[in-house]
């Protein structure tokens, strides 16, 4: 006959409370990493959507309005400020908003003047700032982090800063018609990673310079074009957390 009076052992609770704590040190260990990679999974994929749908915004308003290179820029016809104001937006109703999808656009001004933010359907925000030779575009892949009182601002030194470029924004330029010697890599382009200043583009050239991708740099200009540099992948070795 077979033996029948087996015992069967459970776990104490000692035990469980052991398995548990190792769980959670393990979670705690692992957690902000993996929140931290889905950060920067979520950015890049942004990044490259922005980047499309400009560029093919961009080549959809050529057919209406002709050549890139030929658009007028707000501020070559504007006398005052109330004039920017209303040119620069005449300038997004011809040449940008007809060919993207956006739930809003609103004017304000902050340091250097005249800015739009244009709000897109998903749920991130493209800030333009127009120059007197092209137009410095700022996406915020969170909407959210937007704030037109805080955007940009002068230190006690007046000094611009933009504290948050390359974290909750990324900064992008379109000046195709430019002859602005800084413009090498925006002349006769579309839309493309802020570039200004720039006779190289290699990871030592964007985290050196004016607008170096650094922790100490004020304006961190050219840390969109260090991700794209990067095959649109936020590097390993980021200055910044996200």
């Amino acid at each position: 006959m077979f033996n029948t009076n087996t015992t069967k052992r459970a776990f104490t609770l000692a035990e469980i409370l052991i398995t548990l704590a190792i769980i959670g040190v393990v979670a705690a260990l692992t957690l902000p990493t993996l929140i931290q990679n889905h950060k920067k999974q979520e950015v890049s994929s942004k990044l490259q959507k922005i980047y499309s749908m400009m560029n093919q915004a961009i080549l959809m308003s050529e057919i209406d309005n002709g050549p890139k290179e030929s658009w007028t820029n707000c501020y070559e016809k504007a006398e005052d400020s109330s004039d920017n104001i209303l040119n620069c937006r005449s300038y997004y109703e011809k040449y940008i908003l007809p060919y993207i999808k956006y739930s809003k656009a609103v004017d304000f001004n902050s340091v250097g003047g005249y800015n739009i933010a244009i709000y897109l359907n998903d749920s991130t925000v493209l800030v333009g700032k127009n120059t007197s030779v092209g137009i410095d575009y700022f996406f915020f892949p969170q909407g959210k982090n937007f704030n037109a009182e805080t955007f940009g601002k002068y230190n006690d030194d007046m000094e611009l800063i933009r504290e948050d470029s390359g974290i909750k924004y990324f900064p992008f330029r379109f000046a195709p018609g430019s002859e602005d010697p800084g413009d090498t890599f925006h002349r006769k382009t579309g839309f493309e990673p802020y570039k200004w200043g720039l006779t190289t583009v290699t990871k030592e050239s964007l985290t050196s310079g004016e607008f170096a991708c650094t922790q100490d740099n004020k304006l961190k200009g050219w840390c969109t074009a260090l991700i794209q540099l990067n095959n649109w992948k936020i590097p390993d070795d980021y200055p910044f957390k996200l």
